[in-house]
């Protein structure tokens, strides 16, 4: 997308490319979500087993509109003013890129997300919450101020990393890919991971649809991005997230919203018995 830009192009210009290459990416990766979302196989899988709210779809298409040309201020501005500070491309660079936004965006992502759940704060962010059951429209679903927050904030970090170190449009482009994509499958209230991923070590890093898809329906926990690692270490991982994982992959998702599964107590240690006592 960034790379698709001329050289040295006037904001208004900037802009405008910008508002038609990402809105392009962003809706293509929602329809493409869409489509799948609504197949036999999806439906299978579901993580709630419950119709969408009266009113969701309309909702969030109308803040698609917004978070659309949000997105393509923010991103044709951080264009215009990192223009100088691109390195030349090498595939060391381009990881970096990727990386530091990958991870700047998490934090990023983890602490705004919880702040937005305070009550003062929590109107900037509940129009996110129209949808109580997920899909992939709901990826487009914000207000305006809480996209500043979380797309400008990022962004930032990022801006504010190049004058320290290198950089390249690829990598960048490749990071906000990826958050496209993965945005519209985390929103999909389907679950497509085998039950095993969420107990291997790539499942103790990454998401899964039903990590986020509890989110929604409790509100309070799993405020984490594209990774469960900040939830786990603050404590806000929920206990009976495998154990969800595990009901949708095998069709029998949950049907009320808040419902919890109750999560099974360790077995307590047996002490071991001394071998002068058995002989006794």
């Amino acid at each position: 997308m960034l790379m698709l830009l001329p050289d040295h192009p006037s904001l208004p210009v900037l802009l405008l490319l910008v508002l038609l290459i990402s809105g392009a990416i962003k809706l293509l990766a929602v329809a493409g979500g869409w489509l799948v979302w609504r197949t036999r196989l999806a439906e299978r899988f579901r993580v709630f087993r419950r119709e969408l709210s009266k009113g969701q779809l309309r909702s969030e298409a109308l803040a698609a509109v917004g978070v659309v040309a949000t997105d393509a201020a923010l991103i044709g501005a951080f264009r215009y003013f990192t223009g100088p500070l691109y390195a030349p491309f090498s595939l060391a660079t381009a990881l970096w890129s990727y990386a530091w936004m990958f991870v700047g965006f998490e934090v990023w992502f983890y602490v705004t997300h919880r702040l937005l759940h305070l009550p003062r704060l929590y109107r900037f962010h509940a129009q996110h919450h129209v949808a109580q059951v997920t899909e992939p429209l709901t990826a487009l679903s914000f207000s305006v101020v809480e996209r500043v927050v979380l797309m400008g904030g990022g962004l930032s970090l990022h801006f504010a990393a190049m004058h320290l170190f290198p950089g390249t449009q690829v990598g960048i482009l490749a990071y906000l890919l990826t958050n496209y994509v993965l945005n519209a499958f985390g929103h999909g209230n389907t679950e497509w991971l085998p039950k095993r991923f969420v107990t291997s070590w790539v499942g103790r890093v990454f998401f899964t649809p039903t990590f986020h898809a509890l989110h929604h329906a409790r509100y309070q926990g799993h405020y984490g991005l594209y990774t469960v690692v900040l939830d786990r270490w603050f404590g806000t991982a929920f206990a009976d997230y495998p154990l969800v994982h595990a009901r949708a992959r095998d069709g029998e998702g949950l049907t009320r919203i808040g419902e919890r599964l109750a999560v099974p107590s360790p077995a307590p240690s047996v002490p071991a018995v001394p071998e002068a006592r058995q002989a006794l």
